[in-house]
C-alpha cells in the first residue's frame, strides 16, 4: 500500500511540476546527461493498465465532452485506447494524434495526456473555442506490448517494437513465406508497417512483394498492414478524415541543433517527411504529396517552431529532422493520402539518459507545441504562418556523446 501511494505522490509531483517553469537555459553537450551513479526513476511513465485507469478517470469526469473508446487490440490482448475529444463532424477541422508507437519512446504519453487533460477540463475560452471547431482524436499509447517490453536481471525494460509474431498462416501464406523486412526477433517495427495504399492487404495475391527491402535499403520501403497497430490506426484515419496527423517519437542517440552548432537539439520536427517529387513503388504506381499539403504541413512547422524558440528562452534548441522518405512511416503514408503531418523526435531514448528535470522539460515543450497548433487551427495563426521559416529551420548535426560515458 505504501508503496503504490509513494509512487502516487512521485507521479504527482512530476505532473504538477511540468507547468511551472521558469527559465531553461539552452543546452550544451555538456548539459543535463545522467551521471553512471544517478539513479533515474521511471515512475513517471505510464504503464498500460495505469493509463486505461487514467482514462477512464479523465472521461468519467469530462460531463460528456470526451468518450474513450477502444480501437484496437494488440496480438496479446491488450486494448488500443483512443480519447475522443469531438466527433467527425464535418463542420470541425479533425486533428489526430498518436504517442508511443515505439515503446521505448513514451515521454509523448505523458504530453499527449495533460492535452486530453485541458481540453476536457479546462473553462478557458480559448480552449472553449478549441473544442467547439476542432475534433481531436488522443492515441497516447499505440504499443502498450513494447511498454511492457521485457525483464533484463529483475527490471523491465521497454522494447521499441511490439511483441508479434512472423504468422505467414494468417495470411494465406505457406509457412516459408519470407518475412516482412521490419519484423524482428521481438516483434514488428510498427512505424513501416504502413502502406500509401490504404485497401493494401497482404494475401497470396500480393506476397510477392515480401520481405519489401533489406534493412539497409529500408528508404523507399512499403509496409503490408500486419499489425493491428497500424490497421487501428489506419481505421481512425479513414473515420476521422483529418486536417492535420500528429506523430510523436524520440530521436535516440543526442545531436547537435545544427551542423554549426556545438548545443544539443531537445526537439526535431519534421513536417515533409517524403520528397517533394514523389516516387514510384515497385508496382509501377507514382505517389506524390499534394503541393496544398506541403504547405500546410510547413505552416504548421513553422507556427510551432517560432512558438517554441524563437524568443522563448526556457525551452531548448528545436532543430528540423532529415527528410525521411520512407512511405512505409505512418506520417508518409497519411501526407500521401491528402494529410499535411507533424513529427515530433524528442530527445532521448530508452536509455532515459536526459534526467528527470530535462525529461520534464522536454515534456512540457512537447505539450506546448500541440496546444499552440491546435489553437493556430482555431485562430487562423496556422494559415498566416510563412512555409519559408519551416525550410530555415537548421537540421540537426553531429551526435553528441554523453561526456559520462567516456
Amino acid at each position: 500500500m505504501y508503496k503504490k501511494l509513494w509512487k502516487l505522490i512521485l507521479v504527482t509531483v512530476v505532473i504538477s511540476n511540468l507547468f511551472v517553469f521558469t527559465s531553461y537555459a539552452k543546452t550544451n553537450p555538456n548539459g543535463p546527461w545522467v551521471t553512471p551513479n544517478q539513479h533515474v526513476s521511471l515512475e513517471r511513465m505510464y504503464t498500460p493498465e495505469e493509463l486505461e485507469k487514467e482514462l477512464k478517470n479523465i472521461e468519467a469526469r469530462s460531463n460528456g465532452r470526451m468518450t474513450l473508446e477502444v480501437a484496437g487490440t494488440t496480438q496479446s490482448g491488450y486494448p488500443i485506447y483512443v480519447a475522443k475529444i469531438g466527433d467527425n463532424d464535418p463542420n470541425k477541422k479533425g486533428v489526430l494524434i498518436q504517442s508511443t508507437m515505439h515503446g521505448d519512446e513514451e515521454l509523448g504519453v505523458i504530453s499527449s495526456v495533460e492535452l486530453i487533460k485541458t481540453l476536457v477540463s479546462s473553462n478557458n475560452p480559448e480552449v472553449q473555442k478549441m473544442r467547439d471547431n476542432l475534433s481531436v482524436w488522443v492515441v497516447p499509447m499505440l504499443n502498450p506490448e513494447g511498454v511492457v517490453g521485457h525483464v533484463v536481471d529483475g527490471v523491465g525494460k521497454p522494447l521499441r517494437y511490439n511483441r508479434q509474431a512472423w504468422t505467414p498462416g494468417e495470411w494465406g501464406l505457406e509457412e516459408s513465406q519470407v518475412k516482412p523486412w521490419y519484423h524482428r526477433a521481438t516483434g514488428y517495427d510498427i512505424n513501416r508497417d504502413f502502406n500509401p495504399d490504404l485497401e493494401f492487404e497482404l494475401n497470396p495475391s500480393t506476397a510477392h512483394l515480401l520481405p519489401g527491402q533489406s534493412v539497409s535499403g529500408w528508404r523507399g520501403s512499403v509496409g503490408f498492414f500486419v499489425t493491428p497497430e497500424a490497421r487501428a490506426m489506419v481505421d481512425l484515419y479513414e473515420a476521422l478524415e483529418p486536417e492535420l496527423f500528429i506523430d510523436l517519437h524520440h530521436t535516440y542517440p543526442t545531436y547537435t541543433v545544427s551542423e554549426d552548432s556545438d548545443e544539443m537539439s531537445t526537439l526535431a520536427i519534421l513536417n515533409v517527411p517524403i520528397a517533394e517529387e514523389g516516387y514510384t513503388d515497385r508496382e509501377d504506381n507514382f505517389w506524390k504529396v499534394d503541393d496544398e499539403v506541403v504547405d500546410l504541413s510547413k505552416r504548421i512547422g513553422s507556427l510551432v517552431y517560432q512558438k517554441l524558440q524563437v524568443g522563448n528562452s526556457h525551452f531548448g534548441n528545436v532543430s528540423r529532422y532529415e527528410e525521411l522518405n520512407v512511405p512505409a512511416m505512418a506520417i508518409s503514408t497519411f501526407a500521401l493520402n491528402g494529410t499535411p503531418t507533424m513529427l515530433y523526435e524528442i530527445r532521448g531514448g530508452s536509455n532515459y539518459d536526459t534526467g528527470q528535470k530535462a525529461s520534464g522539460m522536454m515534456i512540457k515543450q512537447t505539450y506546448d507545441g500541440l496546444y499552440e497548433t491546435l489553437k493556430g487551427f482555431v485562430t487562423g495563426e496556422v494559415y498566416q504562418a510563412d512555409p519559408a521559416v519551416y525550410d530555415s529551420i537548421p537540421v540537426f548535426g553531429p551526435v553528441v556523446d554523453n561526456p559520462h560515458e567516456h
